[in-house]
């Protein structure tokens, strides 16, 4: 193959105005259309009641690779796939010729939003609309993974037209320099649960990959290609406490609270040491080598959306704040009836009532110093009177302007619901006793304080909900060097420890994963990083994902000794899993540009090609 002639080839017809991109970025518009949420019911009135069955963009995906030109496309309906089937698709040209597997995701995220859908602007998340220059398209899944699922098509695509295949036809198929395959998964989402059983039932399908392209992660800036080399996994559960007796010294929000305070340290670190401790050490290599990504802490904090005051949890610098979102555990607790996501709530609130007390203005003044005393991140903070008699207090707390993904910005980000929970547990006691400043203004003949938890909006408009239940999510990032099944009983096992005596835990285990990490000795990683590189026209650096991509792990397990090659065809502003996500161009098409220059040089690293 003429290397240069295909450099040429891609300038022209991988750019944004061209008739080849224009077509892929149609597609685009008609798949985010699709309302593919493989999760998220009930989220604002007249919403859907029940998944999708994703057989809509099953069919979309099916005719698209069947335009692209690929030979056999098919949906696999085995009984264990329903209602998430994977989509299985190839071009094979020679026994003698290396075999790549390229993968990504139909499914999408909620829309985290309600009816007016108000946080994209009033326009429905199915509705691709761009900026003005055409540099970004908003819709939900434009880049999570759509992105990917496009980046893929494009790049066979435009590798068919470099051969002259036309579609339906074999005869210059031989020319390809190596068999293609692609799974589109439609789970991923909600944890992959049915990828090993439907990959075991297709083992046909999947024997002799040499290599696995995975176009479902960020890139560390707008424009900027990594090579991702670790991810971090999950365990995550839904937790209700219950009073096991009527007679107990606090309510059963407050008993939550003060469980959920457990999950972290003073320094806000994870509180459940069998997990902190295994996780891998960062060698000087390593934290060397995250120096050099191209970003700034400034660049950090603004994709989390950080208020200008927020402090982080870890040192201001670099390599502390990635060591922190990509290769440290972490906990994070949302409350369990609003549709929450992957994300970090960056606010949260819970009014306290307090029975009985002859001076409200004075306690009021009290409890503001308390918990400016416990602020330690500078958190916004707001406190308002609702009711004197009872005094009746909402305690706010907000640490961003947005609801940041977990994965991607878990880690030094001060989690405002925990930071809430240990206001809260420094408030009250186990026996029911108020902060010593506090119970000072008490009346002895008064009652029990109670605590609600609060649904807060952004701009702090705040209710408590309609479900009366004490109940969270408890989400814990796993760094690599954790086992998911291991990590789920320690956290169940810190749970069941901590929860106050006269109360009781129902447990449910919600979504896990464990976390990855690859070694890049073998040629096929630099070969992966020049094209990258080339993709782009900027240098790649290694880098890891903070997020949790079940199937990697999964997909490794299943295949063997399989080279995971993690791409990025989003960036840092993408706004995955958050309202308002975005798809960025550069990266869209520096990623397909770079599979490009990948597949045409796969022979270096797998060997000469017979034909």
């Amino acid at each position: 193959m003429n290397l240069e002639h295909l450099e040429s080839f891609c300038s022209e017809i991988i750019r944004p105005d061209s008739e080849l991109v224009q077509k892929h970025l149609a597609v685009l518009g008609q798949m985010v259309s699709i309302d593919s949420r493989s999760f998220g019911v009930n989220e604002f009135e007249g919403d859907r009641t029940t998944p999708s069955d994703m057989r809509e963009i099953l069919e979309c995906a099916r005719n698209y690779l069947l335009e692209v030109g690929l030979s056999e496309v098919k949906i696999n309906d085995s009984r264990s796939s329903s209602p998430f089937p994977i989509l299985m698709a190839e071009t094979f040209v020679s026994e003698a010729k290396p075999t790549v597997l390229f993968y990504a995701h139909l499914d999408k995220q909620p829309y985290m939003d309600d009816g007016r859908f108000e946080k994209w602007g009033g326009i429905p998340p199915t509705q691709l609309r761009w900026n003005e220059d055409r540099s970004r398209a908003y819709g939900r899944g434009a880049a999570d993974d759509l992105s990917g699922v496009v980046s893929i098509g494009m790049a066979i695509d435009a590798l068919f037209k470099y051969f002259d295949i036309k579609v339906g036809t074999n005869s210059r198929k031989k020319l390809l320099p190596c068999n293609i395959k692609i799974i589109y998964e439609t789970e991923e989402e909600s944890g992959s649960h049915s990828l090993i059983d439907q990959i075991q039932e297709n083992k046909d399908f999947f024997k002799g990959t040499h290599c696995v392209v995975i176009t479902d992660v960020v890139n560390p800036d707008q424009g900027k290609p990594g090579l991702t080399t670790s991810l971090r996994g999950i365990v995550q559960m839904d937790v209700t406490v219950s009073a096991e007796q009527e007679q107990v010294a606090i309510d059963e929000q407050t008993a939550l609270y003060k469980l959920l305070a457990t999950l972290i340290r003073y320094d806000h670190s994870l509180g459940i040491e069998e997990i902190s401790r295994a996780d891998q050490l960062v060698t000087d290599a390593e934290r060397e080598g995250y120096s050099r990504v191209p970003t700034s802490v400034s660049a950090l904090k603004e994709t989390a959306g950080l208020l200008p005051d927020t402090r982080l949890t870890v040192p201001e610098d670099i390599p502390s704040i990635l060591v922190a979102q990509l290769r440290t555990s972490f906990a994070n607790a949302r409350p369990g009836h609003r549709v929450s996501g992957s994300v970090i709530l960056g606010v949260a609130g819970a009014r306290l009532t307090f029975p009985d007390i002859s001076e409200p203005k004075e306690f009021k003044r009290r409890l503001e110093k308390i918990l400016a005393d416990q602020n330690r991140y500078h958190l916004e903070m707001t406190i308002v009177m609702i009711s004197e008699n009872p005094l009746s207090i909402d305690i706010l707390l907000r640490s961003a302007e947005k609801d940041p993904h977990s994965g991607v910005n878990g880690g030094p980000v001060p989690i405002p619901e925990l930071q809430l929970a240990c206001m809260i547990d420094e408030l009250i006691s186990s026996v029911g006793r108020w902060h010593p400043r506090l119970e000072e203004l008490r009346n002895p003949e008064g009652g029990m304080g109670r605590v609600q938890s609060l649904r807060v909006d952004h701009d702090l408009s705040a209710h408590p909900f309609k479900e009366k239940s004490a109940r969270s999510l408890v989400e814990i990032r796993l760094a690599p060097g954790n086992n998911e099944i291991q990590a789920a009983e320690a956290l169940r096992s810190h749970l069941e420890k901590n929860i106050l005596r006269g109360f009781k835990l129902d447990i449910k285990a919600d979504k896990g994963a464990s976390p990855w990490i690859t070694g890049i000795a073998h040629p096929v990683f630099p070969l992966i990083l020049d094209s990258l590189e080339k993709g782009f026209g900027e240098k790649a650096c290694l880098y890891g994902c903070g997020g949790t991509i079940p199937f990697v792990a999964k997909l490794m397990q299943a295949l063997g000794n399989v080279h995971p090659l993690c791409l990025g065809a989003y960036d840092t502003d993408a706004r995955m899993h958050e309202p308002g996500e975005s798809l960025s161009m550069p990266d869209l098409l520096g990623c397909t540009r770079s599979i490009i220059h990948f597949l045409s040089r796969i022979d270096e690293v797998y060997g000469k090609p017979n034909c």
